[in-house]
């Protein structure tokens, strides 16, 4: 029985050294999009509703089904730069918006989140805290922000300055945190509200817009959920630890059975926030090849392995040579697919951490 156990306990710590560098990776991941998303104004839920509404959840798993995951993040990393640079430079022609742009980096974080939560599934409770405590960190700078315009709205006047103290709460632990929030919002949301000319003079002056006052609401709500997501995956892990003790003591592969299951549990949220990524990314695609037509200095988002067979026209596809062997190498080298998902049915200023957490796109 001491065998069965050290055994277990063997195959346990190779799994936590094995995905210790992918959550270091993946971490790196959800900063990159978020310091590009940081400076941004924040899209209101109206924005990010119709934006959603363009594509089907069924037509975003039809395309995330198709690639990897990984590929797909590092293209559109990759044209998100290519992106930012063109619209903050002269773009004439170019019909892509700032807000559609936005978008497109919310879908790219909501990726990097999704594979961090799958791998956190598959038996990496580590990922699942990280993301916890980073939607902490964001939810702090989204209250920071907000609590600088209202204050501003209080100034002096003693009975703004009480109600402000009451909504302000503490922050002692995520619970009070994220009812801070949410008090912090409706007080904004009342600011915005007021129709006397005195303070829609003020409210205009301190920039405050009812996209900050849902990017608070959303904060808190991102903070339930990564403390449902770390409770969950320490939950996984244990059942994940006990499974594989027994799988030692019977001679069988029970406990790796039982974390390719675990695994399954996020597949269908990875494989829509990948095609969800893929349907933006086609938009832009078409955006900038349509603009380049009209301006040569607009240069056109280029696919790359991981899109190419996936948003390039079947009939662009069929009159293309095959891939010569080294790029079929490379591309057999990439060890991370996509999990195969069903198909669901349609279900109808800066930024500051108006993503952070764990978000079901």
């Amino acid at each position: 029985m001491a065998k069965a156990i050290s055994s277990a306990e063997t195959v346990k710590a190779k799994r936590t050294e094995r995905y210790g560098a992918g959550e270091a990776a993946r971490w790196r991941e959800i900063a990159q999009v978020e310091r590009m998303l940081r400076p941004r104004w924040p899209l209101t839920d109206v924005q990010r509703a119709a934006f959603r509404s363009r594509f089907s959840d069924a037509q975003c798993d039809e395309l995330g089904v198709r690639a990897k995951s990984g590929q797909v993040f590092r293209e559109g990393l990759e044209w998100a730069a290519r992106i930012q640079k063109t619209l903050e430079g002269p773009h004439e022609g170019l019909r892509y918006s700032e807000d559609r742009f936005t978008w497109l980096l919310e879908c790219l974080l909501a990726l990097a989140k999704e594979r961090a939560l799958y791998k956190s599934a598959q038996g990496s409770p580590g990922a699942a805290r990280c993301l916890g405590e980073h939607a902490r960190a964001a939810s702090l700078e989204t209250r920071e922000y907000l609590l600088g315009m209202l204050a501003e709205l209080a100034g002096g006047v003693e009975a703004e300055v009480d109600a402000l103290a009451r909504a302000q709460g503490t922050v002692s632990d995520d619970g009070e945190l994220a009812a801070s929030l949410r008090a912090l919002s409706l007080l904004a949301q009342d600011w915005l509200r007021r129709e006397g000319e005195v303070d829609r003079a003020l409210v205009a002056s301190a920039g405050l817009t009812d996209a900050h006052a849902q990017t608070a609401w959303r904060s808190a709500d991102e903070l339930d959920r990564a403390a449902s997501d770390v409770a969950r995956a320490a939950s996984d892990g244990v059942e994940a630890a006990s499974d594989g003790a027994e799988a030692a003591s019977d001679g069988d592969a029970k406990g790796e059975g039982e974390a390719a299951e675990m695994g399954k549990r996020d597949a269908a949220a990875l494989v829509r926030a990948e095609g969800r990524l893929l349907r933006e990314m086609a938009v832009a695609m078409r955006s900038f090849a349509e603009a380049r037509r009209r301006n040569r200095s607009i240069r056109k988002l280029v696919l790359g392995p991981g899109t190419r067979g996936v948003l390039k026209p079947r009939k662009a596809q069929a009159s293309e040579p095959e891939a010569s062997a080294p790029e079929l190498e490379a591309q057999a080298s990439e060890p991370e697919e996509t999990p195969a998902a069903p198909s669901a049915p349609d279900q109808g200023s800066p930024y500051h951490g108006a993503m952070n957490g764990h978000l079901a796109m």
